[in-house]
C-alpha cells in the first residue's frame, strides 16, 4: 500500500511536491500554487530489479497531457501494479493516475 513521505522536500520554483511509496514502488505528485491542481506524476516501480518510470505532465500552454517512459511498458502490467497499492491514496489522485496509465482522456485535462 503506498503511503505518504511527510515533509517532502520542496525545490523553489517548482510545483509543491508529495510523494508517495512501498517497499517496490514509488509516486511523486506535483500540484500547482493552489494545491488542488495536479500538474504532473512521477510513477517509479520495480524497484528491487530493474527499476522502471513512467512520467506524465499537464502542458497548460498546449493544453495536452503527455506521458513519457523510460522504456517500453505494458499498460496492463502498470495498472495491475498500481490498482492494489493505490487505495489509500486521495480519491482524484488515484483516479487520474489510473485514466492516465489506461490511457483514457488522452490530451484531456483530467483535473476539471
Amino acid at each position: 500500500m503506498l503511503v505518504e513521505i511527510e515533509n517532502v522536500r520542496q525545490v523553489p520554483g517548482e510545483d509543491h511536491r508529495r510523494w508517495f511509496l512501498d517497499e517496490n514502488t514509488d509516486l511523486i505528485v506535483w500540484y500547482d500554487s493552489s494545491g488542488e491542481k495536479i500538474t504532473g506524476f512521477q510513477l517509479c516501480y520495480d524497484k528491487k530489479s530493474v527499476q522502471r518510470c513512467l512520467t506524465w505532465h499537464w502542458n497548460e500552454a498546449d493544453k495536452k497531457s503527455i506521458l513519457s517512459a523510460d522504456g517500453r511498458y505494458s499498460r496492463k502490467r502498470i495498472i495491475r501494479i498500481f490498482e492494489p497499492i493505490s487505495k489509500e491514496l486521495p480519491k482524484n489522485l488515484s483516479t487520474l493516475v489510473r485514466s492516465v496509465l489506461s490511457g483514457e482522456n488522452e490530451n484531456q485535462d483530467t483535473n476539471q
